[in-house]
């Protein structure tokens, strides 16, 4: 495991922090985006870019990379048409 994966699974419940994903309550330890469901749920791609832009004590000093705040915004943005494809379900056609 590399440093900074050893970083995140060492960091406890320190404070409130709840999942990033909309509507999740799920309490998780601040080094931490989300919950392992929703953090699963974002496309490979993003989940890379959070975690490259991650700086071990960010939580702590809460000053994020500029960079880790664009990839977080990407995630938002993603999860926004993600739901809203959801929520239009299958596409009905005309029956004649």
């Amino acid at each position: 495991m590399s440093a900074k994966a050893d970083y995140v699974a060492r960091q406890l419940q320190t404070r409130s922090h709840h999942c990033h994903w909309p509507g999740c309550d799920a309490q998780v330890p601040p080094a931490k985006w989300g919950c392992k469901r929703h953090w699963f749920a974002l496309p490979p791609q993003i989940r890379a870019k959070i975690w490259n832009a991650f700086r071990p004590g960010q939580e702590v000093d809460q000053r994020p990379s500029r960079q880790y705040v664009e990839a977080a915004r990407e995630a938002q943005s993603w999860i926004a048409a993600h739901l809203a494809k959801k929520s239009e379900g299958p596409k009905q056609g005309s029956l004649f």
